[in-house]
């Protein structure tokens, strides 16, 4: 992957300044062995904040933000409108949430 990484290669950088998406509801934890990590510094670069406020009203850059199937369907939809680096990490987590798409709440971003 391009942008994501894993728990396993976000230890090795020995830094915490990540947004991490976690599949399914937040269980109160963070830092999941199956979650997925982006750079807040990446994040911040590809004005990733910007788009997914544009797409989930409810994004909170600082906090939670639970998106449900269809909320995930328009992130996907929205990206390649908005840049072509939008639509890869878009790409990359619709590959990691696999078949998860059908739950609820396919994952939750935890901010930073």
């Amino acid at each position: 992957m391009r942008y994501l990484i894993t728990e396993e290669d976000r230890k090795k950088t020995g830094s915490s300044e990540f947004i991490e998406f976690q599949r399914g509801k937040y269980d109160g934890e963070c830092w999941h062995i199956d979650s997925m990590y982006i750079a807040e510094e990446t994040f911040y670069e590809l004005k990733l904040r910007r788009f997914f406020s544009s797409v989930l009203p409810q994004f909170d850059y600082y906090g939670l933000t639970q998106v449900n199937a269809s909320e995930f369907a328009d992130l996907k939809k929205e990206a390649p409108q908005f840049s072509n680096e939008a639509a890869e990490c878009m790409a990359e987590l619709d590959t990691w949430i696999g078949d998860g798409k059908n739950d609820d709440v396919v994952f939750t971003i935890c901010g930073m």
